[in-house]
């Protein structure tokens, strides 16, 4: 059974809040199933991984439901969007892990100097 349209259309502006927020920080997430009752957002975390986010209301409030993590309140969806996406300051690796390393010859050399 479908819920009322204006649910249905909450469910989606949530999502949709949700989506421009995590776009903001960069990351990329995408709305699947957006013309049905039951839309799922699919965002990619700082980690490399796929989590499917849901907006459903329980009791009085409406939450993101997101993965293994903990249900996030909806009420805020920049603060949710940091919380789905994890750290993304600090990620800048650290200079020499980035230089390339020596190869062939010169890796001999360098194990020697």
């Amino acid at each position: 059974m479908s819920e009322s349209t204006s649910t249905d259309y909450t469910r989606h502006s949530l999502l949709s809040q949700l989506q421009a927020a995590i776009n903001r920080l960069g990351h990329p997430a995408l709305m699947a199933l957006g013309g049905t009752d039951y839309p799922v957002l699919y965002a990619l975390r700082s980690d490399g991984r796929r989590v499917a986010v849901v907006a459903m209301r329980l009791q009085d409030r409406w939450w993101f439901i997101a993965g293994d993590s903990d249900p996030i309140p909806a009420d805020n969806p920049e603060m949710a969007a940091r919380s789905l996406i994890g750290n993304t300051k600090g990620e800048v690796r650290e200079l020499f892990a980035r230089r390339p390393q020596p190869r062939g010859s010169q890796q001999m050399a360098a194990a020697a100097a």
